[in-house]
């Protein structure tokens, strides 16, 4: 399910759609006109424009930390992509706020399929998404 991380009905899409309940979430941007903004990767381009793979045992809890940290009317770390996102310049003025998205694929074991999504993505670019870190 992709959803506008700037809608003012974030929250509300999020509690109807999964309660209580997690899987991954991946987050990419929109251009001007709805496509996916492309990004260059060490074996080719991602035309999908994955910026960041991540789990969350409750998307309720873990993607609203996500739209904090990245809004720039909160001041918020409680996301490491949030804190990268906004201490690059570069990088949230290329991927704006309002046009960024994610995509939320629920699962009953989010830390497995959030691996195995780092690992296909690793595999296909031969890195991580841009806001991803090792460790």
């Amino acid at each position: 399910m992709n959803m506008m991380i700037s809608s003012p009905e974030f929250w509300y899409q999020v509690e109807k759609s999964f309660g209580k309940s997690g899987g991954i979430y991946v987050l990419s941007c929109q251009d001007e006109e709805g496509d996916q903004i492309p990004i260059s990767r060490l074996l080719g381009v991602d035309p999908s424009g994955v910026l960041y793979i991540g789990m969350a045992s409750s998307f309720l809890d873990r993607v609203i930390d996500l739209k904090k940290s990245l809004s720039p009317k909160h001041v918020s770390r409680a996301h490491e992509c949030g804190a990268r996102y906004k201490e690059h310049q570069g990088i949230s003025s290329s991927f704006s706020y309002e046009r960024l998205q994610v995509n939320l694929i629920g699962s009953s074991e989010p830390r497995v399929t959030e691996r195995e999504a780092l690992q296909c993505y690793m595999t296909k670019f031969g890195e991580l998404p841009p806001l991803n870190r090792v460790g």
